[in-house]
């Protein structure tokens, strides 16, 4: 560990938790401790904050004080993670419908987040949480994850992201500090051409940076060698590593890859350490469950829907929260030493790449759309049908009137023909239902010009 990476860990990095009012760094120092613990202590503490977050939801959200008193339930009642069965489970649409019974009534708006998510099914979503669940706990989590990899606070890196919604003044100048304090740089991943990707390689090498991180469409690189200089570490989300991605950006960047699963809503879930054998559940601060189609716990080794459950947002409590992936708690433990539990057989969150005629290779992952989760905007899916057409499906909100519906549509015409560029025309076709596929899930983003390359990228 150099100077800075330990003046960011003991100094730079308190200080901004004090300019922010957040404890990212002592939230990252208890992680770092918790990880070696025993899983029966770590679930014993997941226990007891999975009951203070029932107390507090039967006491100050309406919409869990109501269906408890309807069942017969009190708070006391869940004890831990196997007592959940007796709440319902919520997926998106629900969360949209009940959202001001979800609000807690005890978190006043100016110690709330506002965030807005576009998520994987294709349906825009705008919920509250708080500085401490995203900065302290999410971030921290986060950062836990990246050191499995490699990551020093302080290390040089570079991020591949999407374009982002605008969010406040004070929110972006903070942003800005925390990067410049954490010597990361952004990259936008809006354009994946040959020549784009080959310029962040360039940047790469030029800055020394040390760590990268991003989707793994968005990294790859095709027909290189290798960097001149070593990295440390690579982690990756928001699309599944497939084993050939992995191995293709190991050979260009000389580090071995891991995989995170996160989701706007709870931010970092589960990530893979140096072994590489699964993902590790951050189980300090979410709970996991794998259910069956009909809604009961499957056991561990199963293959099911994935519902977490968020430990730390008092603002509007994600509890049994479905996001529309499956995978599989499995047995055993990590020879890692661990103590958190796996995640394996991830399956969801495929999203095609865009072409188009310049040469552009847009991952769909990056368009926006979680500006619409509060326009009348209840789902959306992208085909790109020809070389020069991008269809957008498009269904409202049955009680949108026809000028705000206007409106909406001009929007997404317009702001994705700028991403898109003038040789592809958008159209916008409103829709009564978006179906979901074979699968059960909906694909957001539908290529048929990208079926060929997607099936040699990932086969």
């Amino acid at each position: 560990m150099n100077t800075y990476n330990w003046a960011s860990m003991n100094l730079l990095g308190p200080l901004l938790d004090a300019a922010r009012g957040t404890s990212t760094i002592s939230s990252l120092r208890e992680l770092q401790e918790s990880q070696w613990w025993s899983s029966d202590r770590l679930i014993e503490l997941q226990s007891r904050r999975l009951q203070s977050l029932m107390h507090h939801a039967y006491e100050h959200v309406p919409f869990y004080r109501r269906y408890m008193n309807e069942a017969g339930l009190v708070p006391g009642r869940i004890q831990s993670a196997s007592d959940l069965h007796l709440l319902p489970v919520l997926n998106r649409a629900d969360v949209r419908r009940l959202s001001a019974e979800l609000r807690a009534e005890s978190v006043p708006g100016e110690r709330t987040v506002v965030v807005r998510t576009g998520g994987s099914t294709g349906e825009p979503l705008k919920f509250l949480s708080t500085p401490f669940d995203r900065f302290s706990r999410g971030f921290a989590r986060s950062l836990r994850g990246q050191g499995w990899a490699g990551y020093r606070l302080g290390d040089r890196s570079l991020v591949v992201v999407e374009s982002r919604e605008r969010s406040s003044s004070r929110l972006r100048m903070m942003a800005r500090l925390v990067r410049q304090v954490q010597r990361r740089r952004q990259w936008a991943a809006d354009d994946l051409s040959e020549e784009q990707l080959e310029a962040m390689v360039r940047v790469v090498e030029s800055e020394r940076i040390q760590f990268l991180s991003g989707f793994p469409s968005a990294l790859h690189v095709r027909d290189r060698g290798g960097l001149t200089h070593g990295l440390r570490g690579m982690v990756t989300g928001g699309e599944p590593l497939y084993e050939n991605q992995r191995k293709v950006l190991s050979e260009t960047f000389g580090v071995v890859p891991l995989s995170k699963y996160s989701s706007n809503e709870i931010l970092d879930i589960a990530c893979q350490c140096e072994v590489g054998d699964g993902y590790h559940i951050a189980v300090e601060d979410v709970v996991v469950e794998t259910l069956d189609q009909d809604g009961r716990a499957l056991p561990s080794g199963e293959v099911g829907r994935l519902v977490v459950t968020n430990l730390h947002n008092l603002a509007m409590p994600f509890i049994r929260y479905e996001l529309g992936d499956s995978g599989t708690v499995s047995e055993g433990a990590c020879s890692c030493g661990r103590g958190l539990p796996l995640l394996s057989g991830l399956g969801g969150r495929q999203s095609d790449v865009l072409l188009t005629p310049d040469g552009r290779r847009i991952p769909g992952i990056v368009l926006p759309w979680s500006y619409l989760a509060d326009s009348g905007v209840r789902q959306i899916q992208i085909v790109q049908e020809r070389l020069d057409l991008v269809r957008v499906r498009v269904v409202l909100e049955p009680a949108m009137d026809r000028d705000s519906a206007v409106l909406v549509t001009e929007s997404i015409r317009s702001r994705y023909g700028a991403i898109l560029g003038e040789a592809i025309k958008v159209v916008v076709e409103l829709e009564a239902e978006i179906p979901a596929g074979p699968s059960g899930k909906r694909a957001v983003v539908v290529s048929a010009l990208a079926q060929n390359e997607r099936q040699g990228w990932i086969e």
